[in-house]
């Protein structure tokens, strides 16, 4: 179990150091995954705010139907856009828009040059 957890936080303080070099502020969520439903990461830059569920896991992760709505509600109350986040170790990131959930397969997804592009930033 320590093992996925450090894979997992590795994942976070690598895409973490790629928005920071972009501009944005960056929070990481301490604890997250626990009791209380909080992303993996938060960021920030000029009023736009994205958050990150973060998965780094050898293949497609599944999809959790109680933590994924947990997570879409955490977006909608705060106000920002959500992601559900994944890659394969040493692959390209693939971000998922968490409004696009409805309690089935998420399919497809924006790499991170895409995702950029979309945010305009």
């Amino acid at each position: 179990m320590i093992k996925t957890y450090t894979k997992g936080a590795n994942a976070e303080r690598e895409l973490a150091n790629i928005f920071k070099q972009r501009g944005f502020v960056v929070i990481r969520a301490a604890g997250s995954g626990g009791s209380i439903s909080t992303p993996d990461l938060v960021v920030i830059k000029k009023g736009l705010i994205l958050a990150f569920e973060i998965k780094s896991w050898s293949r497609k992760p599944s999809l959790k139907n109680e933590e994924m709505l947990d997570f879409k509600e955490w977006c909608e109350v705060a106000g920002c856009l959500g992601f559900f986040v994944w890659r394969r170790k040493g692959g390209d990131w693939v971000f998922l828009d968490i409004k696009k959930y409805n309690g089935g397969v998420m399919n497809g997804g924006l790499g991170l040059e895409d995702l950029f592009f979309n945010i305009n930033f």
